[in-house]
């Protein structure tokens, strides 16, 4: 009887330590490598003559690091942007620094050309054929004036 238990409590063991093994190799490997911005709401600046600029870091994620440096663009969606290029600025490529992930992107609102409701200006990493485009940055501008 003591050796059942014995038995018993060791088979008890192994079953539990194996339950707790997690293994990531599930992932499909002709998966595609994403970037995109992690922001998860939109943004609404207001500017108003007192406030004519606001800089604004917005991060950014990749999914995948690697032993290089890389270079992204990033691109105004025209199709659902509606606001003036004079109004905004940004550096249109982020550099990652090798066995990075994430960055921040500095966005510049100007209070040229603004409206006195919020106008969209939505912002998207360019696909390659290595990487492809995550979540965008949809940005809303006007001025208070």
């Amino acid at each position: 009887m003591k050796k059942i238990h014995i038995i018993f409590t060791l088979f008890l063991a192994v079953i539990l330590a194996t339950s707790c093994s997690t293994s990531y190799n599930d992932i499909d490997d002709n998966h595609s490598d994403l970037i995109g911005f992690t922001l998860s709401v939109n943004l609404e600046l207001p500017l108003s003559s007192n406030n004519p600029e606001i800089n604004f870091p917005l991060p950014y994620f990749v999914s995948n690091a690697t032993s290089s440096e890389r270079t992204f663009r990033v691109v105004v969606v025209e199709e659902e942007t509606e606001l003036a290029e004079e109004s905004y600025s940004f550096d249109a490529e982020v550099i990652i620094p090798a066995n990075e992930r994430s960055g921040t992107l500095i966005f510049t609102a100007l209070n040229i050309s603004l409206t006195n409701e919020y106008v969209p200006l939505v912002l998207a990493f360019e696909p390659t054929s290595e990487i492809s485009s995550g979540n965008r940055m949809y940005i809303f501008l006007k001025t208070n004036d």
